[in-house]
């Protein structure tokens, strides 16, 4: 029998919020297809990595490199989805780019090192707390995900699935900036305060849990 952390989550159109007016010419049924894609790719490398005896990447990688590509997988699901909208997002070409995903054909050959349009994307699986290196005022996108770390034995941990997915325009109020001493190694960091978040809930565009059915039921 395969391990339970093999299977496939389902994306579907019921978790989108079919009231949220978004940016760029996307559309709810987009991410969901969006977040098919990124299970799609987890169950892809997870059953490769089975195979070849090391087990799922959740396991093996540290939490912030797994972040980093689940952050990485679904800024190109959302670009691939919404290449043909209008003006439609890119895949910033820049590697250290900001932000993540760009308007089309706004930026030459999509590459820009600091940009004032587009998204930032982030993977988080805090429900709460969203932190970037720096103040970040623009479009933020934050996609929170849930990762089984503790079941055992470990072949019967759940697969990993993606529960929320929000966007919101953040201003510089919107954060706060811990910073660092002179003498610190330790990486600045902004944190998205109180007025962020409440933005951010507000922007939820897709949510495992459905609110918006629960409220619309007598």
């Amino acid at each position: 029998m395969p391990p339970r952390y093999l299977e496939r989550p389902e994306a579907r159109a019921d978790h989108v919020n079919p009231t949220l007016a978004l940016p760029y010419g996307m559309a709810g049924a987009g991410v969901v297809a969006a977040v098919s894609d990124v299970y799609a790719y987890l169950h892809a490398l997870n059953s490769a990595s089975v195979e070849y005896g090391y087990g799922r990447l959740e396991d093996i990688m540290q939490p912030a490199g797994f972040s980093g590509l689940l952050s990485n997988v679904f800024v190109r699901a959302i670009a691939r989805e919404f290449t043909s909208a209008t003006p439609g997002l890119a895949v910033n070409q820049h590697g250290n780019g900001r932000p993540d995903l760009v308007p089309r054909a706004v930026y030459p050959n999509d590459y820009i090192l600091h940009g004032d349009e587009g998204i930032e994307v982030k993977a988080s699986r805090s429900r709460t707390s969203w932190q970037g290196h720096n103040i970040e005022p623009g479009w933020l996108m934050i996609v929170q995900f849930e990762i089984d770390i503790t079941t055992a034995p470990t072949y019967d941990r759940a697969p990993t699935t993606i529960s929320r997915v929000m966007l919101a325009r953040l201003e510089v109020a919107d954060w706060n900036f811990s910073g660092r001493s002179a003498t610190s190694r330790r990486t600045p960091t902004a944190s998205v305060n109180l007025s962020g978040r409440a933005k951010l809930e507000v922007g939820t565009i897709y949510d495992r849990r459905s609110p918006w059915l629960t409220a619309a039921t007598p």
